[in-house]
Parts: C-alpha cells; structure tokens; sequence
C-alpha cells in the first residue's frame, strides 16, 4: 500500500490533486464529463503555476545569490533548500502514510461533530503532518518518553495540526474570497496558523497614528499612480532595483525588469483558471453535503496556490526578498545561521501576510519585515532536525560547504517555534516552554476573536461567501 501511495504522490501535485478532484467530483455526483473536466483544468491550473514558479523562483533566488557573493566574509551553517527538498525527506520518515489515514479521520469526525465547514482535499500537503511527527520524535527521543513515547507525541501533535488547520481554515475562508472571489473554497494549508500570532501583531500596528489609515493595493497604486501603478511597471521597478542589489551587470538587469514585470503581470491572470475549475466542483460538494447535514454550508479545502492570483502576494513576495537577506546579514549567529535561497520569496510568509491585510502591500511590508527574524530563527532551530532526518532516511546529502541543510519557511514558523519550546520542556528546558505556553494561550484566545471579526470585515466588502455580510 506504502508503494502505491507514493507512487501516485510521486505523480506530482499536477497530477494527483487533479485525481483526487475527479474521483471527488464522481463521489458527490458530479456527470463524469463535468467532473473530468474540472480534474483536467485544475491539472493545467496548477501546471501553469508550477511553470511560472519554475521561471520566476531561479530568477529571483540566483539575484539573492549573487547579492551574497557581494557581501565577503558572510559564513553560514545551514542551506536553506526550499520546500521541495523538505517534503522529499518528509516522505521517507518510515511513518508518513500513516498521517492519510490520521487526517481523513479527523476531518471526517470534525464534519460530522459540525466542528468545522472544510472538506480538506489538499492530501498533497500531509507531508507536514509527517515533518512534525519527525520532528517531534527526534526532539523528544532523549527524554523520559523514550523513542516510542516521543513517536506516539509526535502523532498527537500531528492530530492536532490537523484540527488547527481545519479551524485555520474556517476562520480565513471570507478573507481569502475577498481577495480571490472564488467561491465555495477555504485554504487548509498550515502556512496560516501563523496567523496565530501575526494577526495580534497586524492589530497593534494599525493602533500606530498613520499606519492605522494606510490601505494601498495594486489597484490603489494604479488609481493614484496612473501608467506607474500597473502590475507589469510595478514589476519592472522592483525588478530593477533586485537587480542593481545583485550588482548584475546591464543585460542582467534587463533581464531581471522583464522577469519582474512578467511575476506580477501573469501569476494574477492564472486565478481565472483555478476559479473555472474549482466552481463546479465547490458547487457539486456543497450540494452532497447539504443533503447529508440540511442547513449546513461546507467549503473545500485546497492548498495555497489558488491565492496565486492575488497580484499584491506577488509585490509583496519581491520586496520581501531583499528584506531576508538583510535581516540574514545583521541578524547573529546565534540567532540565524541559515542563508536563504531555495525560499528567497518565502511563500508561506507573503500569503499569511496578504490575507491578514487582505491584500495591502505596505502593511503586508511592515508585517513581513518584522516576521523575517522570526523565520530564520525557526529555519536555524529546525536545521539540525532537517539534516538528521534526512541523513537518517538517506534521502538527501549535504552540500559542499554546508554543514546542515534547512528549510527557510518551515511553514507556521513562528507558531511552530513556540510549541517546540513548550515540547522541550519535556527535556527539562522550562523557562522558555513556560513562557511559549502563556504565549500561545493568550494567542490562541485573541485569534479565534481577532480573526472572527476580520472574517466578518472581509465579508461587508465581499457581501459573503454566501451572501450573508456577518458570517460571525
């Protein structure tokens, strides 16, 4: 069954989501035409996003390359690979299947409790789940647990995760449609628990005189910018000033302007695509749902790339690029030793910011550039787990130079720090786990109201996933 499993995932999330989707689709009752054809348009969707990634993420990462070759006598410890590396490592913990089973589970015992409203499909990103329960068993195996102890923790905190991701998912969801305006759906990935702690940060910054009144989208800069407001300039002059940081010389620079011009121009246009794929499948879940429990509304749960088209996720994501760079270099080396490149754009953290501000490029700036430290720090702390466990499983080999290998945006960093720091003081590490625990209590209180109310602002502007202005 392990073979079978990772062969189909081994098809790639182009493909196997797209499956999913399909076989989902004949599971509500969807006509098998309509069903295929809605699997196919999210496979092309989702192609078409990998194609621009796979332009736009070497373009920027070999520019912060290069801005660190001009910088001599800059040492780190830790590579950060990116995202595709860690899941590959995350895949050969011998018991990452065993997180399907554990979260169709919980998923489906939530639903039928009323617990939440997401039907989570992203099966792509369960590798999470096994990342955490790795994890776990490595910081917790030298404790009084023992190795099977620590194993059977990192499976609750997986559980866990999972539960948080469904509650994540269902206080985003009016926020995500009303930058997205596509309906029926909910982001389920992890990347916005940190929320968690982000949203009563964003709260204390509008509380600054001036920044309070500050609402500037891409559409806002076009209206008051004119011609310097598009998408595609706002993308050249962002890559310009990339590309003179990188020291390229005149033909890189030039090439760096259209790169930058063509992520901001394009990634939005690929929104259409994942909204005419996900439509008729949202419509058909919601109808099967409805039927089983009448009254209820029920939002599929998908990965992050349907906010793709969200243009000030994009602005954001370059300007956050030079931001950890900076931060890489001053920051000590007790606090960061990891140099960023495989997550130069750093996904995880420009989407949580752009939801919380719901698309508001300088506040999403400002929150971005005080959450930077905070994911070096979980990519420096979580670097030792990373090398182990890939060394451990033979997944992967160090680089020349570099004696960990780590992954920059470690998805919920901050969220995910604070309940390692609690997990350590099974170790007999106190003072930091006790202060994380008050942290994540007062946290934990705030966001299930902070963001109820942000759900129910962002619904007045949208008018409602379903038509109701107060969701909350």
């Amino acid at each position: 069954m392990n073979a079978f499993i990772q062969a189909f995932l081994d098809l790639g999330t182009a493909v196997a989501l797209p499956v999913i989707m399909i076989i989902l689709g004949l599971v509500i009752g969807m006509k098998p035409g309509k069903a295929i054809g809605a699997g196919l348009l999210l496979g092309v969707a989702f192609t078409g996003m990998g194609v621009l990634f796979g332009f736009a993420f070497p373009a920027l990462g070999g520019a912060g390359g290069a801005m660190v070759s001009r910088f001599p006598g800059l040492t780190f410890k830790s590579y950060d690979l990116g995202w595709t590396v860690a899941s590959v490592i995350s895949w050969a913990w011998p018991y990452a299947f065993f997180m399907f089973p554990l979260q169709i589970a919980i998923n489906i015992v939530m639903l039928a409790l009323g617990w939440t409203k997401c039907l989570n499909v992203d099966m792509w990103n369960v590798w999470h789940k096994a990342t955490l329960g790795a994890f776990t068993t490595a910081l917790l195996s030298g404790s009084f647990l023992g190795p099977n102890g620590a194993l059977a923790v990192g499976f609750l905190i997986a559980a866990i995760w999972v539960v948080l991701e469904l509650i994540s998912a269902d206080l985003t969801r009016e926020q995500v449609y009303n930058l997205t305006r596509i309906p029926g759906i909910a982001v389920s990935h992890n990347m916005l628990l940190d929320a968690f702690w982000m949203a009563p940060l964003l709260d204390l910054l509008e509380k600054i005189p001036g920044i309070n009144n500050i609402h500037t989208s891409p559409a806002d800069l076009r209206k008051k910018l004119g011609l310097f407001g598009e998408n595609y300039i706002l993308g050249a002059i962002l890559g310009l000033l990339f590309g003179l940081l990188a020291g390229y010389d005149y033909k890189g620079v030039a090439n760096l302007v259209i790169a930058g011009a063509t992520i901001i121009t394009v990634f939005p246009m690929m929104a259409g695509l994942f909204a005419r794929a996900l439509a008729p499948v949202a419509e058909g879940a919601q109808e099967f749902m409805q039927k089983r429990f009448p009254g209820r509304s029920f939002y599929v749960g998908l990965d992050w790339p349907v906010l793709g088209g969200i243009d000030a996720l994009w602005v954001t994501g370059i300007l956050v690029a030079p931001m950890l760079l900076f931060w890489a270099f001053i920051l000590p080396s007790s606090w960061n030793d990891t140099l960023p490149f495989g997550s130069i754009i750093a996904v995880s953290l420009i989407a949580t910011t752009t939801v919380l501000t719901q698309g508001d490029i300088v506040k999403s700036a400002l929150l971005s550039f005080i959450a930077v430290p905070v994911y070096l720090k979980a990519a420096t702390f979580f670097a030792p787990y990373l090398t182990k466990l890939a060394l451990d499983t033979g997944s992967m080999q160090l680089q020349e130079g570099y004696q960990q290998i780590t992954w920059l945006e470690m998805n919920a960093a901050g969220f995910r720090l604070m309940v390692f720091a609690v997990l350590d003081m099974l170790n007999g590490n106190i003072l930091l786990g006790a202060i994380s625990a008050v942290a994540l209590v007062a946290c934990g209180f705030y966001w299930v109201s902070g963001m109820k109310r942000r759900e129910n602002a962002a619904a007045a502007v949208s008018g409602g996933i379903s038509g109701n202005p107060k969701p909350y």
